[in-house]
């Protein structure tokens, strides 16, 4: 027997990943709306491990969101510390040099230093997104996937 191997996927962009959790959640709702139906009334029933998995689930993705989001969030500040750090180092020059020269290596150094923390700010914002919305797909994803398989 072959063992199956899983190879990740590179992340798809949050727009792609909503619509996929979408479906993905809707089939779960269904099925899992299904067998609560069926299970209302009886107490037995009503102790299937899918039930205590639907809320352990959000719990552990919820907290692997928030970690992520939280280490993603601290990455961006050392960004937005090292252009602040690099402003001041150019106020020092100003005030050090001659203020004509001064003016032009400021303009000159700001304007690149604005659009770098411009592209910074843009792949930060991506790499939060994805960091919200990973977790959530990923289990999504899985439920869809084993919940088909259970059905057939």
């Amino acid at each position: 027997m072959s063992k199956r191997t899983t190879r990740r996927r590179r992340s798809a962009d949050p727009l792609t990943q909503m619509v996929e959790m979408t479906v993905a959640a809707g089939h779960t709702i269904g099925h899992r709306s299904l067998m609560l139906a069926q299970a209302a009334g009886d107490p037995v029933a009503l102790r299937h491990p899918e039930f205590t998995r639907m809320v352990t689930e959000k719990m552990a993705v919820a907290v692997e969101t928030g970690a992520e989001m939280t280490r993603r969030l601290a990455e961006s500040q050392w960004g937005w510390v090292g252009w602040f750090g690099v402003q001041a180092q150019l106020g020092a020059v100003v005030l050090a040099a001659n203020p004509a020269t001064a003016w032009q290596h400021w303009l000159t150094a700001s304007t690149g230093q604005a659009a770098a923390i411009g592209q910074r700010l843009m792949a930060d914002a991506a790499a939060l997104a994805d960091a919200g919305l990973a977790p959530a797909h990923r289990v999504a994803s899985a439920n869809a996937r084993r919940l088909r398989r259970k059905k057939r």
